[in-house]
């Protein structure tokens, strides 16, 4: 990410912007917002075709609340109707009222989200003087690591979330440039709003410190106090979130959540590597990953957390040269944005695996920036330039348009995991159990055998187990896991 980065004395200033302001012509300033759309639909045009899977029932086919005309007051007021996402839920609750269960405009306003998304990105790089802003918002909105947020109808959650996540850095940098002071209150809605539709957003009023401080050079008196309404907001909603995830682990003193400081600390240097490694080259993605070995005692589980040390120990360094102050600009944003979900705290997920790539949906935008900066700034032909970005974009595209159709069932989507990750449990007992509804019982006895083998203690798969085996006439067997899973 390279800014413009405008010092308070006008006599400091740059000669020139490192990108043009916006076109005041209206072609100019309409044709890259519609060529934006149209590539983010174009892209996801196999997903209009996806069902529902997984948890969907949860969040909405199967939740009551949505279902009902009157579920709105059990939506906002109950920690156990599905997730305390009250906005999300809304916004579902509009939909099942609109057009039922049929799954293709949950799908369409899903990529809807994500296109505005992409456009309010842009406008967001502009605002901040980033150079190529079309080009970095038009591989976010392409990039196949937000596919999992995108064509998942329960991650309407990430797209909603993140629509008012942009809002509300749009409204606050035009606060901070015009000084009006309805540009800081419409910021603190959209903020509650984000909060409402997904609390992962907690970690926005850090980034308007990062913000403030990779402007001025130093987070002054007025940057903190600006900034504590909204960390109020967050404390508050992640302390209701802190219970509520409890509420739905139960018992946190199982093995699953069990974890020490230095194992979560370990969870996190690898995770941000993994992130970082999936934005960068994306690659054998998977719909559940492997669930990490947390041993202190593994020497290899050191190595993500020695690498990050002496990145971070150089950059400080040289923290006051502007082009580094903008390279800790772009990994602080995405290292902030990832914080909630980098083990610190218990996350219901986590049982299934300690990274996703919907997590990633707004943490990328920072490396994807950074990346594409700072290739245009190392090559100075403007023709590699353009070909390099083209090519990027269409390979993204092409990306995103196969891993869309991964979504179009249950069956494709666990089969898929299963060729990423062999030993997901949860995708072993969910085609298990599949198979078995399909009386394919042989296929599915040897799915659900594999799991027990994988997690002896997983008993959801002992029970399908004892239905593949009832069904089989083999009832004392059946009892066996029956009594397992109990």
């Amino acid at each position: 990410m390279v800014p413009d980065n405008q010092p308070e004395d006008a006599s400091d200033a740059p000669s020139a912007p490192l990108t043009k302001p916006l076109s005041s012509n209206r072609c100019g300033f309409w044709l890259p917002v519609l060529a934006l759309v149209l590539l983010t639909c174009a892209a996801y045009i196999p997903a209009l075709h996806n069902g529902f899977i997984w948890d969907d029932d949860d969040h909405l086919t199967n939740n009551a609340a949505v279902a009902s005309p009157d579920g709105l007051q059990r939506i906002w007021s109950s920690l156990s109707v599905s997730r305390y996402y009250p906005l999300t839920l809304t916004t579902f609750w509009l939909e099942r009222q609109l057009w039922g269960l049929d799954p293709l405009p949950y799908h369409a306003v899903n990529i809807l989200f994500h296109a505005v998304n992409a456009v309010l990105l842009l406008f967001l790089l502009r605002q901040l003087k980033v150079y190529g802003a079309w080009v970095v918002a038009a591989v976010w909105a392409v990039h196949p690591v937000n596919v999992e947020s995108v064509a998942w109808v329960t991650e309407l959650k990430n797209t909603q979330s993140g629509l008012f996540f942009f809002l509300c850095l749009f409204c606050f940098i035009q606060f901070e440039q015009h000084k009006q002071r309805r540009w800081y209150i419409l910021a603190m809605l959209a903020f509650v709003a984000a909060l409402l539709s997904k609390p992962s957003t907690v970690f926005l009023p850090a980034v308007l410190l990062l913000y403030a401080w990779w402007r001025h050079g130093a987070c002054r008196l007025a940057d903190g106090l600006r900034a504590i309404p909204f960390f109020a907001m967050a404390i508050a909603m992640s302390l209701l979130t802190i219970v509520e995830q409890q509420h739905n682990i139960g018992n946190g003193d199982s093995g699953e959540w069990s974890l020490s400081f230095m194992q979560r600390i370990l969870i996190a240097s690898r995770a941000l590597w993994f992130y970082a490694g999936k934005i960068l080259c994306p690659t054998s993605l998977a719909f559940v990953y492997p669930r990490w070995d947390t041993r202190v005692t593994d020497s290899a589980c050191w190595l993500p957390l020695l690498a990050i040390l002496p990145v971070m120990v150089l950059l400080a360094i040289q923290r006051r040269q502007p082009s580094v102050r903008a390279l800790l600009f772009g990994l602080g944003y995405f290292a902030l944005a990832l914080a909630p979900v980098l083990g610190f705290v218990n996350v219901y997920y986590f049982r299934y695996s300690f990274v996703a790539d919907h997590f990633d949906y707004l943490p990328s935008i920072g490396l994807i920036a950074l990346a594409t900066v700072g290739l245009a700034s190392y090559f100075r032909s403007s023709l590699v330039k353009s070909a390099m970005a083209t090519s990027a974009i269409a390979c993204f595209a092409l990306l995103t348009w196969q891993r869309a159709q991964v979504f179009c069932d249950n069956e494709t989507l666990w089969r898929d995991t299963l060729q990423q990750n062999p030993t997901s449990t949860l995708a072993l007992n969910n085609l298990g159990n599949i198979l078995q509804n399909q009386d394919k019982l042989t296929d599915a006895e040897s799915h659900l055998r594999q799991a027990i083998q994988l997690q002896p203690d997983y008993p959801q798969v002992h029970n399908n187990l004892g239905v593949v085996l009832a069904k089989q006439g083999r009832r004392d067997e059946a009892i066996q896991h029956f009594a397992a899973a109990l």
